[in-house]
Order: C-alpha cells, then structure tokens, then sequence
C-alpha cells in the first residue's frame, strides 16, 4: 500500500517471490529395508534380485541366466512356463 501499486502489479511483486517447492520422496531412505525384501526373495528364487525405489516407482528385477532357469523362476511364483501354452 505504501508504494502506490496497482491490484495488478501487487499481484506480480507477491508471486515474484522465491517459489517453495513441496519436499520430494527421497530414494535412499528405505535402501536397508528393501535390500532386506530383495535378499529375502532372491533366497526363494534362488536367483540375484534388485529392488530401485524413485521418486515416483520401483522397479524389481529378477535376473536369469537361461530358459530354463527363467522357467523354474515362474514356476516358483506359480505362473506357467516360457513357451507354455
């Protein structure tokens, strides 16, 4: 009020400040715990298990070396085979 602005460029000198952004989900937070899950699936599958957590997903991978090997991996999570119909 004191400097004499118009509704318009007291609008503009209010939002020309600087803009807060909300705090992001951090990623490294829950490393130890999902290492843990992954360890723990990765010894039922008898295969390496990876589990990233972003900002938004994760992701889970299931390493395999052959067919056979993937196959016996869905058998374990109870899904038919890799060429089965």
């Amino acid at each position: 009020m004191n400097e004499d602005l118009s509704v318009r460029a007291a609008e503009a000198a209010a939002t020309a400040g600087p803009k807060v952004q909300a705090p992001r989900p951090s990623a490294g937070k829950r490393q130890g715990h999902l290492d843990e899950i992954a360890s723990h699936l990765g010894d039922r599958l008898d295969t390496r298990v990876k589990i990233n957590l972003g900002a938004r997903k994760g992701q889970i991978n299931i390493d395999f070396a052959t067919i056979g090997d993937l196959n016996r991996i869905l058998a374990v999570l109870g899904e038919p085979g890799f060429g089965s119909n």
